[in-house]
C-alpha cells in the first residue's frame, strides 16, 4: 500500500486529504507543521507528500528545501491558502524551489488525488 503524509496546520484541511487518500486505498500520516513531519519523512519513505506552504515550527518552504536536497521534489505537492499576500505568491516560490505540483487551498479535491495517483504510479514504475 502507497504511502502518503499530509502536512498543514489546519485539523480540518489534514482530516479531509486524509480520508480523500484513505477511501482511495492509501496509507496516510498526517503532521500539523514541518518540524513534526521531519520526524516523519526522516523514518518512513513516503510515496508523495503534501505539504501546505505556510504553518508555525517549521514551515513548508523547509520540508521543501529537506525534499530538494533529497532528490524527492518529485514526490511533494505544494498547497497553499495564502497568509499575508496570495497563495500564488506562496506558490510561485515553491516553483522557484523546484516543486512542480501546486495548489491553491482549497484544492480541486479531485485534482489533487489525481496528482498524487501519478506521483505514486511514477514511482512504481522505478
Amino acid at each position: 500500500m502507497a504511502k502518503v503524509l499530509v502536512i498543514d496546520d489546519k485539523e480540518e484541511i489534514r482530516s479531509v486529504l486524509q480520508d480523500m487518500l484513505e477511501m482511495s486505498g492509501y496509507e496516510v500520516d498526517t503532521a500539523e507543521d514541518g518540524k513534526k513531519a521531519k520526524d516523519l519523512y526522516d523514518k518512513t519513505e513516503y510515496d508523495a507528500v503534501i505539504t501546505d506552504i505556510i504553518m508555525p515550527e517549521q514551515d513548508g518552504f523547509e520540508v521543501i528545501l529537506d525534499f530538494r536536497n533529497k532528490n524527492q521534489l518529485d514526490r511533494l505537492i505544494a498547497i497553499s491558502g495564502g497568509g499575508r499576500t496570495s497563495s500564488e505568491d506562496y506558490l510561485n516560490i515553491a516553483t522557484h524551489f523546484g516543486v512542480t505540483s501546486i495548489f491553491s487551498k482549497p484544492p480541486n479535491y479531485k485534482d489533487l488525488l489525481a496528482k498524487v495517483d501519478e506521483i505514486v504510479a511514477s514511482h512504481a514504475q522505478g
